[in-house]
């Protein structure tokens, strides 16, 4: 009798240990934003409020809830083995090996189920003015991430001490400074929109008949801001990602529409104090009839004078350059390669990808030597802003060549993986390896020709 109390204590305890091991659940582990911890998620588990904490409650229920099927957050061994020998894009001997927007993308593709993507979309999104609304994005949250952070941890010290006139200055120089960034993503927007340039044939009103198509509209525009939240946040370290989609659905969708904003979970996380609410809205920002709301990206460019040497960036090159213009343009317009020599700090864009896993994770390894470890990425610092002389500008801008020029690594990158990608949907999600495209009839016209020149 005994033993047999013994046995059965000792098999109760390893259940007891058994249950404490959350490894041994089938789940998956992840990054919770609210408390900055790993946390466990079964996958058995239905999403709903848990009991525990209040802050663990929260944010547990509120991780369920902010994970977006749409795209895989975890990968094997095996997936990005695959990865990189059929996605990721294979860099010229001698040519800088350096993290550009394409890389970005690719992983962003590779994440998303193979069933919601479509040649006509795969095409729209290696366009060139999807790149450039892309890159103002990367730049306008790089700079948008380092606000929020400065105005949240002010939040404890300006609550015990008294408001000095010398701060509505700085916070007055941040949100114009914001809103200069924010007129860019319009204008950027705006392009998309009108279909400037390569976009014109995906735009709605192409053809004879000139009507919208709404429904396939709205299903091309919806999953295009989703893929671009994604980039963003790969480019972005793959950090913040409800902030920068609950920020992206304010900027294109407004509030009224915000899916974040409708949603209980999303809506209690990153919510900005009034004061904060100013600086980060600006003050072209204005309340309108919930239907003809226009979102805060086009108020920017309707409500408020920004400079047009700004807007100009890309288009043509101004002349009366200051050391601001000066900044700007390198991010915007300068290719990723000159990125870290030129020290302007855009996420991963000009990093070496030797430091980078081929999904773009930082490699981090205790026995690396001090020289192959990664360099902290420098701050976004937008030089001040200089008044410049109103009797210069003239009526209309003179077209000449930008002073950067995109590079033949990024042109050439868009066409191949373009090319490739198109490849990956039409084969519902299996790759061919490199070079096989070629049909049997081209290899055997090949090899007739070249036994015809031996003989």
């Amino acid at each position: 009798m005994e033993r047999e109390k013994q046995d059965s204590e000792v098999s109760n305890d390893e259940n007891e240990d058994r249950d404490r091991l959350p490894s041994l659940k089938p789940g998956y582990w992840t990054w919770d934003e609210a408390t900055h911890g790993i946390v466990f998620i079964p996958f058995t588990e239905k999403e709903k409020p848990q009991t525990l904490e209040p802050t663990a409650a929260v944010s547990v229920s509120s991780v369920a809830q902010v994970k977006d099927t749409t795209f895989k957050y975890i990968f094997g061994s095996a997936a990005i083995a695959k990865f990189s020998k059929y996605c990721e894009r294979k860099a010229k001997p001698g040519a800088p090996n350096v993290v550009i927007l394409q890389d970005c993308k690719d992983v962003a593709l590779y994440s998303c189920e193979v069933k919601l993507l479509s040649p006509e979309f795969i095409m729209l999104f290696h366009s060139k003015v999807i790149d450039k609304f892309l890159r103002s994005l990367i730049v306008y949250f790089q700079y948008y991430l380092q606000i929020w952070n400065k105005l949240h941890f002010r939040r404890v010290e300006a609550a015990r001490k008294l408001r000095q006139p010398s701060v509505a200055i700085w916070e007055n120089n941040l949100r114009d400074d914001l809103a200069d960034l924010r007129s860019m993503v319009a204008r950027d927007y705006s392009a998309i929109l009108i279909g400037v340039d390569d976009a014109s044939k995906f735009h709605h009103m192409k053809g004879e008949n000139n009507l919208s198509l709404s429904d396939k509209d709205r299903r091309r525009f919806e999953f295009l801001f989703k893929m671009a939240i994604r980039v963003v946040w790969i480019a972005l370290k793959k950090r913040h990602l409800a902030l920068i989609e609950k920020e992206l659905d304010k900027l294109i969708r407004t509030i009224n529409f915000s899916p974040s904003e409708h949603s209980e979970l999303k809506r209690e996380l990153y919510v900005a104090l009034p004061g904060e609410e100013q600086i980060l809205r600006g003050r072209a920002f204005r309340e309108e009839q919930k239907l003809l709301h226009r979102s805060p990206c086009i108020q920017e460019l309707i409500r408020q004078d920004h400079d047009y040497r700004l807007l100009a960036i890309g288009i043509t090159d101004v002349e009366d350059r200051v050391e601001r213009i000066t900044y700007l343009e390198i991010a915007y317009t300068a290719p990723e390669e000159l990125l870290q020599d030129l020290n302007v700090g855009l996420g991963l864009l000009g990093v070496p990808r030797k430091f980078l896993d081929p999904l773009l994770n930082e490699d981090l390894q205790s026995t690396k030597k001090r020289s192959s470890i990664m360099k902290p990425i420098p701050d976004f610092a937008i030089p001040p802003f200089t008044p410049y002389d109103q009797s210069k500008i003239q009526d209309t801008l003179r077209m000449r060549p930008c002073r950067y020029q995109e590079s033949e690594t990024a042109a050439n990158a868009r066409i191949d993986q373009c090319n490739m990608w198109l490849d990956y949907v039409k084969g519902q999600g299996q790759f061919s390896r490199r070079g096989s495209s070629i049909s049997k009839a081209e290899k055997q016209s090949i090899y007739s020709r070249r036994h015809s020149k031996k003989n």
